[in-house]
């Protein structure tokens, strides 16, 4: 995902006029940009604040990439030396041996560490990885609750992918048009980005997996970066490139600032990063002083360091997380960081380097081969891996049924897609989700960890009619400002406001995944007169953890530690636990603290519903049997008049 490097040898060109520069000078400030890309991604991954929005940088690095790469291609071209089997085997000396050293200690970590049924799911995403096809894995694998994938060492190998996917069909294209056919080359160009990006907008509320990790939705981001290299953009005069370059920078940090996980991405909401990465990547040939600060020496070597960061540093959160079980705190953090650009020096000192400039003398055929062979290869460890991992893991009967929880399938359990809506376009059958049979009412409304109380009060509907209007990112809240209408409005907005006009259920259920800085508009909600003639009841957090629950049982149990589990939970559910319950009473509202139920005073908390039957199956979302727990001691605590 990073382009081809700034090493490319100038070339001569030769007599007569060229719409295109005879060579290509190295630019400082486009390390700094790859610089400004990668840490942003890396931080974010890393789960420090103020980096919510840190995944733009992948799209960043797209712009990045149409732009050298196109430019490149169109030099070579205007020259006559364009050669289809040349770019490949720069490629391959660019990609392959970083990438293959990386997939070699992932696989070792993914022998070690993941848990049973992980490692056909890891085999998969390896041989798309040698493919360059993992996108395709990952969509196809991925539901709502295992879009974080915290055991998939190989997920940021998406990006890889979507970009070597153009590229198998970009560079026909330059031999097709190139400089001979500009107005046309233009025309593509501009359509491609037209097209791509309308259909990423409509796409993404359709299939927001799809908008996220497949090229269509995507493509615009590289041609908005060929788009420059073609010279559609004329020199600006420099006090304009001044201006524009500190706008380019303004719109990347709002959105590494101020988007977040919830936001709709890409399609619309990818715009400004792109565009701002691209008004730097042009406002840099006039050396601005945005540019001057991008080439300067540490971000410069960052930006040279870039593709192995990004290479290394997901594996290392994820067995740092998920294996070695080291936790968030500040000391932690720090201690990834550095562990990551270690690794990324060292791959880009002793891999990346060695290969880039010691290998000019390889001929093509000798590298073409050689990446075929290494393809041939990982496809055989993807094969090996299942089979080895059982034979050396040794996990017991029990451990394998807890392990199991890992792969629960929640969107069925929780009513993904209907009564839970994932997407906008999911329908919402009001007559469904809202029955009204004259029985007394139980409306739950909230996010997912609303709907994952309706396993358990699913099984009242002989008594009541259980009502559910749940959405993913949507608060048990009445619509504020900050909250889109169309999502949490159609739904959980209804619900608290349309619907109890002409509805009054006997228990109004009110939880979310509650954070302290996302509690705006929950008090007054509990104060308006509709919610509270309801008999609205405030549910609190449940506890969570670092990562899967199943994960960390089994671990405890291996390692003969019972307080593993304890030391990995988050701390934030507790804070906001004891804000709620100061809230509820305020207003006047019950309130129900499944923390009070599942854990102690020294925070020793129940991990188990009975038998091997984890409470939770990832960081806190209730199984089935652990739903079903919480909703009786709910309906417990009910005043018995109240039921």
């Amino acid at each position: 995902m990073t382009g081809l490097a700034d090493t490319e040898a100038p070339v001569t060109a030769p007599a007569g006029p060229s719409r295109y520069t005879t060579h290509i000078a190295y630019r400082g400030d486009i390390d700094g940009l790859r610089a400004l890309a990668v840490v942003p991604v890396v931080l974010y991954h890393a789960g420090v604040r103020g980096f919510s929005g840190g995944f733009v940088g992948v799209d960043i690095f797209f712009v990045i990439s149409g732009y050298l790469i196109t430019g490149i291609l169109m030099r070579e071209q205007a020259l006559g030396r364009l050669s289809i089997a040349e770019f490949y085997r720069r490629r391959i000396l660019r990609i392959f041996p970083a990438l293959g050293a990386m997939a070699i200690a992932a696989t070792i970590g993914a022998t070690l560490f993941l848990l049973p049924g992980e490692w056909e799911r890891y085999a998969r995403s390896l041989a798309g990885t040698a493919l360059f096809g993992s996108n395709i894995v990952f969509y196809l694998a991925t539901d709502y609750f295992n879009i974080g994938a915290l055991s998939e060492p190989l997920l940021h190998t998406w990006s890889l992918a979507v970009e070597e996917q153009w590229y198998l069909v970009w560079p026909l294209v330059i031999v097709a048009i190139g400089p001979k056919r500009p107005r046309l080359m233009l025309a593509l160009v501009a359509a491609i980005i037209i097209l791509s990006l309308a259909y990423a907008m409509w796409l993404l509320p359709r299939d927001p997996s799809a908008a996220f990790y497949m090229l269509p939705a995507r493509a615009w981001e590289m041609g908005m970066g060929a788009l420059l290299a073609i010279g559609a953009w004329r020199p600006w005069p420099r006090w304009v490139a001044e201006v524009l370059s500190v706008i380019g920078i303004a719109l990347i940090a709002f959105a590494v600032k101020f988007y977040q996980h919830t936001t709709p991405f890409p399609g619309l909401s990818a715009v400004p990063p792109c565009l701002g990465a691209a008004l730097l990547i042009h406002g840099g040939k006039s050396s601005t002083l945005v540019a001057r600060v991008l080439a300067a020496p540490p971000l410069r070597q960052i930006g040279l360091i870039s593709y192995s960061l990004y290479l290394w540093h997901w594996p290392v959160i994820v067995f740092a997380g998920g294996g070695l079980f080291i936790g968030h705190g500040i000391g932690a953090t720090v201690g990834l960081l550095a562990t990551m650009v270690l690794l990324a020096w060292l791959s880009w000192r002793f891999v990346e380097r060695p290969f880039r400039v010691g290998a000019g003398d390889w001929s093509t055929p000798r590298v073409l081969t050689g990446g075929a062979v290494a393809i041939a290869a990982m496809l055989g460890v993807a094969l090996a891996v299942p089979p080895t991992a059982q034979a050396l893991s040794g996990y017991t009967a029990r451990e394998k049924t807890v392990a199991s929880y890992i792969f629960y399938r929640a969107d069925d359990a929780y009513r993904g897609g209907t009564c839970f809506r994932l997407v906008r376009t999911n329908p919402y059958d009001r007559g469904t989700c809202l029955p009204d049979t004259g029985k007394p009412g139980i409306l739950i409304v909230g996010d997912s960890h609303a709907a994952h109380l309706w396993p358990g009060f699913s099984r009242l509907r002989d008594h009541y009619d259980v009502q559910q209007a749940t959405s993913i990112a949507c608060f048990a809240r009445l619509p504020t400002p900050g909250n889109d209408p169309d999502k949490c409005g159609a739904v959980a907005g209804y619900a608290l406001h349309d619907w109890l006009r002409t509805h009054r259920p006997a228990h109004l259920i009110l939880a979310s995944r509650w954070q302290l800085r996302a509690l705006r508009g929950l008090e007054e909600t509990l104060r308006d007169p509709l919610v509270r003639r309801s008999n609205p009841v405030l549910i609190g957090p449940v506890p969570q953890y670092v990562t899967e629950l199943p994960r960390l049982i089994i671990a405890a149990r291996r390692r003969n530690d019972p307080g593993l589990t304890q030391r990995m939970l988050l701390d934030e559910p507790f804070a906001v636990d004891r804000v709620l319950r100061d809230m509820a009473k305020r207003t006047g509202t019950p309130y129900f603290s499944p923390i009070d139920l599942l854990c102690d005073a020294q925070r020793r908390c129940r991990t188990l519903v009975a038998g091997d039957v984890p409470m939770q199956f990832d960081y806190g979302h209730l199984t089935a049997p652990g739903s079903a727990f919480v909703t009786d001691a709910i309906m417990a605590s009910f005043a018995p008049t109240a039921r």
